[in-house]
């Protein structure tokens, strides 16, 4: 990053069954730079169990491209996949990722002097809220 370049955050996650807990950590990620660029993965990456996702990639990017924290939304593979893509000053993932980084991830960040941080918002599940609501109707 040279002086007067941007500060670029990169965020990154399925995005499936938009919930109010998705939309703070996309605001507590764009206040960490000054371009917020979000990875959503694609469909057959996704690894939240048996019918997910709910919704298709493509709504999944139209959805987060929406709102308004978001500078700049695109399709990736993995965390990996985007951080290569985009390689910003910060990687950006929800409080629920502490101490739950990949190895990989970390050592590419540290390798290319990519700051990794982690939001201090609440903690939502969209799927613990499919799960409850299919449990108690």
């Amino acid at each position: 990053m040279q002086d007067g370049d941007p500060k670029v955050v990169l965020a990154n996650g399925c995005f499936d069954i938009l919930h109010a807990g998705h939309v703070m950590y996309l605001e507590a990620a764009s206040n960490m730079g000054d371009l917020l660029i979000v990875a959503v993965t694609r469909d057959k990456h996704v690894n939240k169990g048996p019918g997910r996702p709910v919704n298709k990639e493509e709504d999944r990017l139209r959805v987060v491209r929406s709102i308004r924290y978001v500078d700049f939304a695109f399709l990736c593979d993995d965390s990996l996949d985007a951080l290569e893509a985009v390689r910003p000053a910060i990687f950006c993932k929800g409080a629920d990722y502490k101490g739950k980084i990949e190895h990989r991830h970390y050592d590419y960040c540290k390798a290319n002097d990519i700051e990794i941080r982690l939001t201090e918002t609440p903690i939502y599940s969209a799927t613990k809220i499919i799960n409850d609501r299919l449990k108690h109707g």
